[in-house]
């Protein structure tokens, strides 16, 4: 690649990198508000004599859990996304390769972009699901 053709590459990529971190910043929200219905669960859980609004309860947990590996995962895609200038990519690969054997290297700077998107809409949907689960709890008590 010529001296020009990294010129024009690194801007991009630093748009890219700024709009995804963007993204993954906002999922914090995502993260308190599930937390919230989490901590709701709870007190249902402990306090509610109702067998099925403990089942309920367990089932906003179970959501709850799925969304907080979601969001370790962002975490995790953040720090690496936000180091993206300082990383040797190959040894990253090695590294990511080592601890999870099913991990996919090689992956382009668009493919993992693209799986932080896919992360951030797969734990918002769970939250949407988390959400219906409570309203649906809160009708039934």
């Amino acid at each position: 690649m010529s001296d020009s053709e990294l010129s024009h590459t690194k801007p991009k990529v630093h748009a890219k990198l700024s709009v995804i971190l963007s993204l993954l910043k906002a999922f914090k929200l995502a993260e308190l508000l599930a937390l919230a219905n989490n901590l709701l669960a709870i007190v249902t859980f402990m306090y509610s004599p109702v067998l099925l609004l403990k089942a309920m309860a367990s089932l906003i947990l179970a959501v709850g859990l799925g969304i907080f590996y979601f969001a370790l995962r962002i975490r995790i895609d953040i720090t690496l996304f936000e180091r993206w200038d300082s990383i040797e990519i190959s040894q990253l690969d090695n590294v990511l390769s080592n601890i999870n054997p099913k991990y996919q290297a090689g992956r382009t700077l668009d493919e993992r972009l693209r799986g932080s998107y896919r992360l951030s809409n797969r734990g918002l949907g769970l939250l949407f699901v988390q959400f219906c689960l409570l309203i649906t709890a809160v009708w039934l008590a």
